[in-house]
């Protein structure tokens, strides 16, 4: 009998660590998304950004295209972290100052464009990679890497942050300054996630960059310095999309009416040691940022608006008002974005609807508006007074109150009335630049967020 219930033993305790092993098995999500700068009122963008963040839940998010301060006093990721802050830890590399064409005076901040990342897990470390600049290549943008290791519950995780070139040719020099980053790293379980700029007619770069090597009938040629890399090194990934969703097309790029979704930049790829990929997805196509904070963004846009026109009465500073340009179908106008093509955009102090006879306007109407609110108000209160003392002694008296509700209501009305048709008066072009919005503002990114939920895995 004792036999027995040792053997019984034994082989409960050899199933339980079995059970405990397999169940043990981390479950961390990653995302990716290309947070396209400040384009279209940022103010109202990052609400909606934060809310799919909080939806989606993933441990670890890489954005590409971070905009931040020349002096680095603020950028989105901070402000991102302010509306979701249990995502403590950040990491921000500014890569490129962005320059305005010659002789273009743009508002002051914004200055820097670059990589970055937010975590609920801890940072171990992280360290920055600039990308070869080859001679000749159309896109002279500085590219790097953003390399984050981060402790996954006492696990080490190698993140790598990129955004390579829209360039063809810079791409596969681009392609082998990673693999000889990646293959130097040494990580045995590692992600690499951002706007790789794939085009489904040219599948080299991020082909050789999974496998670790080029294709040798293919148009990427490694140069003398580029040791190729393959499963005897222990390197190699895989696209999470098609691991997990097969054939499925999984667009990302543009979340825009015109042309639509046509390609899959945006793409999380994961080490074939270390992780086994569990599901992907695709979100933020803007359906919901249309329906929910629409009223959200003329406000801002108003508010844009009247800051331009504090700035021409004041004496302007600069002269061109939009810290990013509109595209083919929309002028930078009073800090905003209007429709009807590109060639109505007006600088510093020539915007007439943001002059400085509309910031006089302005303030008259905050004062009407005031004033208008002061009076709503002792009506709401003599309202109260008169339904909470209506059984002790009058004392809505002539003195008190002068006039009964029924005037007073009438006279509300008749204030309203007044107020639209002032406001229309003064500032009618101005709720015109306001109202005017281009169809690429109601977006909140020309890219899609993509997520990978992923198993660690043991050898």
């Amino acid at each position: 009998m004792a036999v027995r219930t040792c053997i019984f033993l034994l082989f409960f305790s050899a199933y339980f660590n079995i059970y405990c092993r397999v169940s043990a098995h981390k479950i961390v999500k990653v995302a990716n998304y290309n947070i396209w700068n400040v384009m279209f009122q940022w103010e109202t963008r990052k609400y909606y950004i934060a809310d799919m963040i909080n939806k989606v839940n993933p441990d670890v998010i890489g954005f590409q295209e971070v905009r931040a301060d020349a002096k680095d006093d603020r950028n989105q990721l901070t402000e991102l972290q302010e509306l979701i802050p249990h995502y403590k830890h950040l990491v921000y590399h500014p890569v490129a100052m962005v320059t305005p064409p010659a002789g273009r005076q743009d508002p002051p901040g914004w200055e820097q464009e670059g990589l970055g990342l937010l975590s609920k897990h801890p940072i171990i470390l992280s360290h920055v990679v600039n990308l070869t600049i080859g001679k000749g290549g159309v896109d002279r943008n500085k590219r790097a890497v953003l390399h984050v290791q981060v402790d996954i519950d006492g696990e080490e995780l190698d993140i790598t942050v990129l955004h390579l070139s829209y360039d063809k040719t810079q791409q596969c020099q681009n392609a082998v300054d990673v693999i000889n980053y990646i293959a130097s790293m040494g990580s045995e379980r590692s992600v690499l996630l951002g706007d790789f700029n794939a085009y489904d007619d040219f599948h080299w770069p991020v082909n050789g960059i999974m496998k670790g090597s080029f294709d040798k009938e293919g148009p990427c040629h490694a140069s003398s310095y580029f040791d190729p890399q393959g499963s005897n090194q222990g390197y190699g990934f895989v696209d999470a999309w098609v691991t997990a969703n097969g054939n499925s097309k999984g667009y990302t790029f543009s979340n825009m009416p015109e042309p639509g979704l046509v390609s899959r930049p945006d793409r999380i790829l994961v080490s074939v040691t270390g992780l086994q990929v569990v599901s992907a997805e695709i979100h933020g196509d803007g359906k919901v940022y249309q329906q929910k904070y629409s009223l959200q963004n003329k406000w801002q846009r108003l508010k844009k608006v009247f800051l331009m026109a504090k700035e021409t009465a004041n004496g302007p500073h600069f002269k061109y008002t939009c810290h990013q340009d509109c595209g083919p179908h929309g002028s930078c106008r009073c800090g905003v974005c209007v429709k009807g093509g590109d060639k109505n955009n007006c600088e510093l102090p020539f915007c007439y609807e943001c002059d400085a006879e509309h910031f006089n306007n302005f303030l008259l109407l905050f004062v009407l508006y005031s004033t208008a609110v002061v009076f709503i108000l002792y009506i709401l209160i003599k309202i109260l007074i008169q339904r909470c003392f209506a059984t002790k002694r009058r004392v809505h008296s002539r003195v008190l109150f002068l006039f009964s509700n029924r005037t007073l209501g009438i006279a509300v009305v008749c204030l309203m009335i007044a107020l639209y048709f002032i406001t229309m008066s003064l500032l009618r072009d101005t709720l015109e630049t306001v109202n005017g919005r281009i169809v690429e503002e109601m977006f909140p990114s020309d890219h899609m967020m993509v997520t990978a939920k992923l198993k660690f895995t043991y050898r």
